[in-house]
C-alpha cells in the first residue's frame, strides 16, 4: 500500500509537470468552436511578441550594449587578427606595379608633366631642349617597371592604418551599431520563428532543466504519496 500511494503520487507528479512544460508551447493556436476559446493557445506561442521584445532588449541592454560592443571590438584578440589580414593585404598591394594601379597612358603623361615642370622651375637653361610631349613620347615607351614597395615604407603604413582602425572601432563602430537597432533586429527574428521552430529552440537549451523539473515533479509527488499514505493510516 506505501509504495502505491508513493508510485501513484510520483507518477501523478512527473506527468503533472510534463503536462505543465507542454502547455508552455501547445497548442500553438488557441482551438475554438466557432467564437468560443474551447482550449487557450501555448503561454510562449501568445506572448511571442512580448517575449521577443524583453530578449531584444535584454540584449541591447546587457548582452550588445556600446559599451560590450566596445570591449569586444577593440580587444588584443580583434585588433591582432585585423593587424595580420591588413599586413596581408598590404603586403600584395606594394608588391604591385604601379601600373596595375593607372594605366600606362596616364601615367606617363602625369609623370611627364611633373618632370616638365620640375625642369622649368629648377633647370630652366634645359627647358628649351625638351618639351612635355617629349617626355611622355618617352616614358610610354619605355618599360617603368615602378613597384610601389620601393616608395612606401610597409610598416609606417600598417601603422598609420592600424591607429586609424582602432580610432573607428572605439569611437564609431559601437554607435554604428547602436543606431542599426540590434534589439529591433533580435525582436524581429524571435517573431518571424514559427511557433514550431521556437519550441525546438528552446527546448534544445532547456532540455537538460525541463528533464530535472519532470523528475523533480515525480519526487515531490512521492513525497506527497508518502505522507499521504501516513495521514490514512492515522485516520483509519
Amino acid at each position: 500500500m506505501l509504495l502505491t500511494h508513493i508510485g501513484v503520487g510520483a507518477v501523478i507528479g512527473y506527468v503533472t509537470n510534463y503536462i505543465a512544460i507542454k502547455l508552455l508551447f501547445k497548442p500553438y493556436k488557441p482551438i475554438k468552436l466557432s467564437n468560443i476559446t474551447i482550449f487557450p493557445q501555448g503561454v510562449i506561442p501568445r506572448e511571442k511578441e512580448a517575449l521577443a521584445k524583453k530578449v531584444g532588449n535584454l540584449v541591447k541592454e546587457y548582452i550588445l550594449s556600446e559599451e560590450e560592443i566596445k570591449k569586444i571590438v577593440t580587444s588584443d584578440e580583434v585588433k591582432k587578427e585585423i593587424n595580420l589580414f591588413l599586413e596581408k593585404k598590404i603586403d600584395e598591394f606594394l608588391s604591385q606595379d604601379i601600373t596595375d594601379l593607372i594605366p600606362k597612358n596616364e601615367f606617363a603623361k602625369n609623370l611627364a608633366e611633373f618632370v616638365d615642370n620640375l625642369i622649368k622651375t629648377k633647370f630652366p637653361m634645359f627647358a628649351a631642349f625638351v618639351n612635355k610631349e617629349q617626355i611622355e613620347r618617352l616614358f610610354k615607351e619605355l618599360e617603368i617597371g615602378i613597384k610601389l614597395n620601393k616608395f612606401v615604407n610597409k610598416h609606417r603604413l600598417l601603422n598609420k592604418f592600424m591607429n586609424e582602425i582602432e580610432l573607428f572601432l572605439e569611437k564609431e563602430l559601437p554607435q554604428i551599431l547602436l543606431k542599426a537597432q540590434i534589439d529591433k533586429i533580435v525582436e524581429e527574428k524571435i517573431i518571424s520563428f514559427d511557433e514550431k521552430k521556437l519550441e525546438d529552440m528552446l527546448f534544445s537549451l532547456m532540455q537538460k532543466h525541463f528533464g530535472f523539473i519532470n523528475f523533480a515533479g515525480a519526487f515531490l509527488g512521492g513525497v506527497i504519496g508518502f505522507v499521504n499514505y501516513f495521514f490514512i493510516i492515522i485516520n483509519a
